[in-house]
C-alpha cells in the first residue's frame, strides 16, 4: 500500500507540474492571487485533533490548526484547488513533536450534498521531535485526502495523510495521520 501511495503522490506532482507548464493555453491560471481581479481566497481555519501512527515508534495524539484557502499560486479552470497548511503538536512519554504539512488539493463538491466536498493531492511535511535523547527532524513526501463541510461560518472536516520520510539514525518515520477538524469560514 505504501508504494501505491508514493506512486499516486508522484503522479499527482507530475500532473501539477505538467498543468503549470500548460497553464496559459488550457485555462489554468498561474499566480491567480496577483493576476485575477476576481480572486477570493475564501479562507477557513480550524482546530484539529489527529491520530499519528508512525511506522516505527508509538502512536500518539496531536492537536493543531488547519488553515486552508483557494490556491493563489496555481488554479484549475474550475477553481477547485485549495491549499491546506497543517500545524500540529504532540507530547507523549517526554517526546515533543511538531509537524508542518503543506498540501494543495483538487477539491470537488459532492453531488446531492450541499456544502460537502472532497479533495485529494500531494503533501509535503516536516516532522520534528525533541526528547532527552536528542532531536530529530524528518522531511516527507506523501498524499492527503479529505472531506470538508461548509455551512455559512461553520467549517468541519476529516483528513487522512501519509508521508514517506527520509532516514535519520537508520530509521524512518513514515506517519499515517487521521484527523478531524472544526472551525470557521471567513
Amino acid at each position: 500500500m505504501a508504494k501505491q501511495i508514493l506512486r499516486l503522490s508522484l503522479i499527482a506532482l507530475a500532473a501539477l507540474a505538467a498543468s503549470a507548464a500548460q497553464a496559459q493555453s488550457s485555462g489554468w491560471t498561474l499566480m491567480p492571487a496577483l493576476k485575477d481581479p476576481n480572486f477570493k481566497p475564501e479562507v477557513s481555519i480550524a482546530f484539529t485533533g489527529n491520530r499519528v501512527m508512525p511506522d516505527q515508534g508509538a502512536n500518539t495524539n496531536a492537536w493543531g490548526l488547519d488553515l486552508n484557502m483557494n490556491c493563489g499560486l496555481i488554479q484549475s479552470p474550475d477553481k477547485r484547488i485549495r491549499t491546506h497548511v497543517n500545524f500540529s503538536r504532540s507530547n507523549k512519554g517526554g517526546v515533543q513533536g511538531t509537524n508542518w504539512e503543506l498540501s494543495p488539493r483538487y477539491t470537488a463538491p459532492v453531488q446531492g450534498a450541499p456544502g460537502l466536498s472532497m479533495g485529494v493531492g500531494p503533501s509535503l511535511g516536516v516532522f520534528q521531535f525533541d526528547s532527552a535523547a536528542g532531536d530529530r527532524t524528518y522531511t516527507g513526501l506523501g498524499a492527503a485526502a479529505g472531506a470538508n463541510f461548509r455551512a455559512g461560518p461553520l467549517y468541519t472536516g476529516l483528513d487522512v495523510r501519509y508521508h514517506f520520510t527520509n532516514r535519520r539514525g537508520g530509521e524512518r518515520l513514515d506517519p499515517l495521520t487521521w484527523g478531524a477538524k472544526v472551525g470557521v469560514n471567513f
